[in-house]
């Protein structure tokens, strides 16, 4: 599911990334809210990311698990992630 709220409220450097993304040609394919913490938004792309982005205060995790997803960039000021698939 795909909430535009959580689109909205994805600010900062995580913005930049995700609409750097977009203009890539990647696609969201779900958002989520309130997990690992209450005030943390998830954005999640379809294809891997198509940059790798290096942004003070955001660590990327290459996550490599198929139950789950690639890759993902953490803001650690926000507790928000933007993660990205496998894709198909």
């Amino acid at each position: 599911m795909i909430t535009q709220e959580h689109i909205d409220n994805l600010k900062g450097k995580l913005n930049e990334i995700l609409r750097s993304e977009l203009l890539l040609g990647n696609e969201i394919i779900e958002t989520a809210k309130g997990w690992p913490n209450e005030k943390t938004i998830m954005i999640f792309l379809k294809m891997p990311f198509r940059r790798n982005y290096i942004l003070n205060d955001i660590e990327y995790r290459d996550i490599n698990d198929p139950h789950y997803w690639k890759a993902e960039y953490f803001d650690k000021s926000k507790d928000h992630i933007l993660a990205c698939k496998f894709g198909s």
